[in-house]
């Protein structure tokens, strides 16, 4: 099985500046893996020109030869995060945490990488079938 991670927004905006961040995503690529974050997930982190740039650069960079995928927001997507957010009971607030447990479905397994890991994992009991770890963006 590849090694597969997953972003959340302060996972994304952590990757220009911690080192074993980057240190794993690169590890991960040189495995064969895949580093994913949701294009929600750069909707709701790139506000503004400096965080949109910084945003822009970390999705531009190479991690181990290999760059950051970007899951887009289709029908199919669109009908998961909503079971996921009727089946959790969640609102509209939970939108963004959703689109990055619907992320994770295509895979068997996923490492994401949150710093709000009681709502992802609060979500990702919904999702069968996937088995999800969390790691704050410092790897905690």
């Amino acid at each position: 099985m590849r090694p597969v991670v997953v972003l959340d927004s302060d996972g994304l905006s952590s990757v220009a500046s911690s080192k074993p961040l980057q240190a794993l995503l690169r590890d991960v690529a040189l495995r064969g893996g895949e580093v994913w974050c949701s294009a929600i997930t750069i909707a709701e982190t790139a506000r503004g020109p400096r965080r949109a740039s910084a945003i822009h650069q970390a999705l531009r960079r190479r991690h181990g030869g290999a760059a950051i995928r970007v899951r887009t927001a289709d029908q199919t997507v669109g009908y998961l995060v909503g079971a996921l957010l009727h089946d959790a009971e969640r609102g509209a607030e939970a939108l963004a945490d959703a689109c990055v447990v619907a992320t994770c479905a295509p895979f068997e397994a996923a490492l994401v990488i949150s710093s709000d890991p009681g709502d992802i994992s609060a979500l990702a009991s919904h999702l069968p079938g996937v088995r999800i770890t969390l790691r704050r963006p410092d790897l905690t």
